[in-house]
C-alpha cells in the first residue's frame, strides 16, 4: 500500500488566502513525490478503464469488450449523439475508473480507493476546510479520468442541490503536457468568456468553489499521451 501524504511544504492558511480571491486555486506538488509517482503508474497500467458518456442526466459507461464489438454504424451513431448532445447542452466523453461502493474501506483497496480514504481522513478534511472556508466539509469522493483526442467536458457548474458539494478538485497526474494539446480546465464568466485556464501537469491539484462555470477543452490530435487525473468533490453530509 502507498502511504499518501501531502507535501510537507504546503501551508493551508496561505493557500486559503489565495483561494479566497477567486474561489479557485492551482497547487503544485500536492502530494509527496513517491505517492504521486505510484498513483500515476497504477492509472497508466490499469486495465479497468471504461468509456463514459452522458445522455442528458443519464451516465453510460462502455466496457472495452463492448466497444470492441461496435460496428462502424454503431460508432457513427455514438459520435453523432455526443456531438448533438454537446451542441447546446451539457455533454462529456472520456474514460473513467469508478470506485466500487465501499472500496475505500475494503481490506485491500486500489490506490484510487486509498486516495479517497486519504482525502476523507480527519487531517485532510481539516486542511480542506481551512483552505476553502467551508466548515461543513465531511468527506471527499473520487473517480479517475483519462482523456484521449476527441474527449471533452462541456460547460457546467457542478451544482446539485442534494449532493452537498462545497468544492471540486482535480488532481493532475499527467507528465509533459503542452497547452496546445487541449484538455485545459477552463473557467467561464456569465458571458461565456474564459477568465482563467489551468493546463494539465503532474502532481498538481486544481481546486475550486462550487458552483462555478467551467469546462475541459477538447483534447486535440496533437496530444502525445493521455491526460490523466483524479477528480471529485469535497462534500458536506454523509457518504451515500
Amino acid at each position: 500500500m502507498v502511504a499518501f501524504a501531502l507535501d510537507p511544504a504546503l501551508e493551508s492558511a496561505s493557500l486559503a488566502e489565495a483561494f479566497s480571491r477567486h474561489g479557485r486555486l492551482q497547487i503544485t506538488n500536492f502530494l509527496t513525490g513517491e505517492s504521486a509517482d505510484a498513483f500515476y503508474r497504477e492509472l497508466a497500467e490499469s486495465q479497468g478503464w471504461q468509456l463514459a458518456v452522458n445522455r442528458g442526466e443519464q451516465i453510460i459507461d462502455f466496457k472495452p469488450e463492448a466497444l470492441a464489438a461496435f460496428t462502424p454504424d454503431q460508432w457513427a451513431a455514438l459520435n453523432k449523439a455526443v456531438a448533438l448532445g454537446g451542441r447546446y447542452g451539457f455533454q462529456f466523453r472520456y474514460e473513467t475508473i469508478r470506485l466500487r461502493k465501499g472500496e475505500e474501506k475494503a481490506a485491500a483497496p486500489s490506490l484510487l480507493g486509498q486516495f479517497a480514504a486519504f482525502l476523507s481522513s480527519p487531517e485532510i478534511v481539516s486542511f480542506m476546510r481551512t483552505l476553502t472556508g467551508a466548515d461543513d466539509i465531511a468527506f471527499a469522493d473520487a473517480h479517475a479520468s483519462r482523456y484521449h483526442p476527441g474527449h471533452f467536458l462541456s460547460a457546467h457548474d457542478d451544482e446539485v442541490a442534494t449532493m452537498g458539494r462545497r468544492a471540486a478538485y482535480v488532481l493532475n497526474l499527467t507528465p509533459e503536457w503542452r497547452p496546445d494539446w487541449g484538455g485545459l480546465l477552463l473557467f467561464h464568466d456569465s458571458q461565456g468568456n474564459i477568465v482563467r485556464g489551468f493546463t494539465p501537469g503532474f502532481n498538481i491539484l486544481n481546486i475550486f468553489r462550487v458552483p462555478q462555470p467551467h469546462s475541459v477543452s477538447w483534447v486535440t490530435p496533437l496530444a502525445g499521451q493521455p491526460r490523466y487525473a483524479v477528480t471529485g468533490w469535497l462534500r458536506a453530509g454523509e457518504p451515500g
